[in-house]
């Protein structure tokens, strides 16, 4: 008993020296619960009165949805929790900076285990209390509001947990950073290196690749690997609050929850472990433990050196030379630097030689890695017998998004998260021979070299991601393209069209569907009715497409598919052999060919860019060269011409085709249109046509371009 209430006794006077702690906790969670939740309820009730809600239970669904955000995975909790636990761990423990107050809390006759749990177990109550009378608070506002629900109940006790832990790893590694240290500003780069270096260290090897590998692609990188708990939480908090249903969020978070349990508790056994070793003396110095010293410097130096190389081999356009002498000099300056923390005084900047030279030779070592690709980055293609399944990505650009069944609403994706859950290419063989060729390829003379980012699935288990070039104008390539773009496999993982949440949400959201077809100029609006059915045609269509049929013809209109005031949209190419829409659509009189009527147009202003007669002006810096080019005036770097004649209209027409977003000519030869001029049409009022009144913008064929549209846009000298 006496025991206890000494215990007691000591925790007690360890809070009154704690008061303002206990304040900013009570504040922060008040802040973070009841303040947030009011401020939403708040808008709610705004909107509502302001009409936006149509009836009483969309009213009651968006408070219900506004009390899960506020009292369960709520993002903005990362960052308050994490300094609340800093602040709390460097308050509790920051008598060990002063070699006095060292002094004195040693002569008291209590053992270290006994005086840690103390500060410890009060920093613990310090959150945990002000955490649970905020998140009472918020729940009785809500039952008051009549937003409290079952998931709101279940989805706010979970993220407490998560919470919970995420402090606790924060808290203990912030203590350990304290008893690695003597001063408090150390302790703070010691706490942002242990909380952070998982993550910069892959950050920067993330980095590194893009630089030094050609073969590096970022589609298919997955985020989920962060090194850092802070960074694990930003991650994690949005996957749980989108996931629908509360059986997979307690699947997906269990994990979660024992991963940081265990990180906590080893963080605390070394904290306590380091508290009960530390010296009396270390109070005041940079480091409490020396044998750490050239180890953490070891470290810190080498990251800081591969960040210079990184900075440096950019900017310098990867001269070799320089940046290897930098990263060595940046490695080098770091260690001194340190040394001279470690020391206390400049003259120790370079003592321990040894243990720099280690540092730098480490740098370059990994250096070399990168420059020389020891290790074989961009040489590698798998075996196809290790390959379980290949997605990639091609192109060209989707918008990809799903149907969320629990909330009936669309969710957003990525292309790369698209594909990735989606395609399951398993022709293997055909990607890697792929694969393979572009090792040997001569950019250089390639046709029409394209950029193809590829994942591996082994049946190891392991995901490999390449970026692999392809040349479309090769034709030794058309069979192995059309073995893999020619298959329903592809179709299904890379058009969002191919896929059941389309039918899904055309039948349930309420939102209007509009459907437009386009030939480049003429735009129809047909019956959203027929969404369903278009769809079905077009799919059918599709099962013809290869890359011989894509890369020969090019679309003669697009379809659209867009949900009324919002960015939920889908694009699709329609061509001439796609018999089964072109019926639907010739129901509606939708089908226009491509071609112009000349008789139609009024007058047609082309722009000549020059862009191959502009090089000859320009320096190598991008400096304009007046001496090379005094004949021209400095401003003119294109020229205009309307013409309005009806029979250069007629020969104009006749080489035009939509360009821009109207058409996508993608599978198409990247040169099959000139990108040195743009042609605008003005159309006359009162055609038969009926032509979108707006801006057309046209390209001429390659190599298609009139002699008197030539010479009339040539540039003029100056009189």
């Amino acid at each position: 008993m006496t025991s206890k209430s000494s215990f007691l006794i000591s925790m007690k006077e360890n809070n009154k020296r704690r008061i303002w702690v206990w304040v900013v906790s009570f504040l922060g969670q008040l802040v973070l619960y009841p303040g947030i939740l009011t401020v939403y309820l708040s808008r709610i009730n705004f909107w509502n009165e302001d009409g936006v809600y149509k009836l009483p239970e969309h009213y009651r669904i968006a408070l219900q949805e506004a009390a899960v955000d506020a009292l369960g995975f709520q993002p903005m909790c990362m960052l308050p929790v994490a300094i609340l636990a800093i602040l709390i761990a460097v308050q509790g423990f920051s008598y060990l900076y002063d070699r006095k107050k060292v002094d004195m809390y040693h002569s008291v006759p209590v053992s270290a285990k006994r005086r840690f749990a103390v500060i410890y177990l009060n920093g613990f109550l310090m959150y945990i209390i002000p955490a649970l009378f905020g998140i009472c608070i918020g729940i009785l506002m809500a039952a008051a509001q009549g937003s409290l629900t079952i998931r709101c109940l279940a989805e706010c006790g979970l993220a407490f947990i998560l919470n919970l832990l995420y402090f606790l790893t924060v808290y203990h590694t912030t203590i350990l950073a304290v008893m690695l240290t003597g001063n408090v500003v150390i302790t703070g780069f010691a706490t942002v290196i242990l909380l952070g270096i998982g993550y910069i260290a892959y950050a920067i090897t993330e980095a590194l690749q893009n630089v030094f590998f050609d073969n590096w692609s970022y589609f298919f990188v997955k985020r989920a690997f962060t090194g850092s708990v802070i960074m694990d939480y930003d991650v994690k908090i949005y996957w749980f609050k989108n996931l629908p249903l509360l059986e997979d969020i307690v699947k997906t978070i269990l994990p979660v929850y024992g991963k940081w349990f265990l990180a906590a508790a080893l963080l605390l056994a070394l904290s306590l472990l380091c508290y009960r070793k530390r010296p009396s003396e270390a109070a005041g110095r940079a480091m409490a433990f020396r044998p750490l010293n050239p180890f953490i410097k070891i470290i810190v130096s080498v990251v800081t050196g591969l960040v210079v190389c990184y900075i440096v081999y950019d900017a310098t356009y990867y001269n070799i030379v320089i940046t290897a002498l930098s990263t060595a000099g940046g490695t080098l300056l770091c260690c001194i630097v340190m040394e001279a923390i470690y020391e206390a005084d400049i003259r120790g900047a370079f003592k321990h030689l040894v243990s720099s030279g280690i540092a730098m030779a480490a740098a370059i070592f990994i250096f070399c890695i990168f420059q020389f690709d020891l290790f074989g980055y961009d040489s590698y293609v798998p075996e196809s017998k290790d390959v379980e399944s290949v997605a990639l990505d091609m192109g060209p650009y989707q918008n990809y998004w799903e149907w969320n069944e629990e909330n009936e609403s669309i969710n957003y994706l990525s292309d790369g998260e698209f594909i990735r859950n989606n395609m399951f290419l398993t022709d293997v063989e055909a990607v890697c021979e792929l694969a393979r060729k572009s090792q040997e390829l001569d950019i250089q003379n390639a046709a029409d070299c394209r950029s193809v980012s590829v994942l591996y699935r082994l049946k190891s288990g392991k995901e490999v991601s390449r970026l692999i070039l392809v040349d479309f104008g090769d034709k030794s390539n058309e069979e192995l393209l059309n073995r893999i773009i020619g298959t329903e496999e592809y179709r299904s993982g890379f058009y969002l069209m191919a896929r059941e949440d389309v039918e899904t949400a055309f039948e349930k959201t309420e939102r209007e569907w509009t459907v437009t077809y386009t030939n480049g100029t003429i735009e129809t609006d047909l019956p959203s009715s027929e969404s369903m059915r278009l769809r079905e045609m077009w799919l059918k269509d599709m099962e013809q497409f290869d890359f011989t049929m894509a890369n020969s013809e090019r679309p003669c209109g697009k379809l659209s598919w867009d949900i009324y005031d919002s960015y939920t949209s889908m694009s699709v190419p329609v061509y001439e052999n796609f018999d089964n829409t072109l019926s639907v659509l010739e129901e509606y009189h939708a089908v226009y060919p491509v071609e112009l009527r000349a008789e139609d147009i009024l007058s047609l202003e082309v722009t000549n860019w020059h862009y191959q007669d502009q090089e000859q002006y320009f320096s190598a810096d991008g400096s304009y060269r007046r001496e090379a080019a005094s004949a021209y005036p400095e401003t003119q770097h294109a020229v205009r011409k309307e013409f309005t004649d009806p029979d250069e209209i007629a020969e104009i027409v006749e080489q035009l085709y939509p360009s821009g977003t109207l058409l996508n000519l993608y599978w198409n030869d990247m040169n099959e249109l000139d990108d040195g001029y743009n042609v605008t049409i003005t159309f006359k009022m009162g055609t038969d046509y009926p032509y979108k009144r707006g801006y057309f913008e046209y390209k001429f064929l390659s190599g298609q371009v009139p002699d008197f549209v030539v010479e009339r846009t040539a540039f003029e000298a100056e009189e």
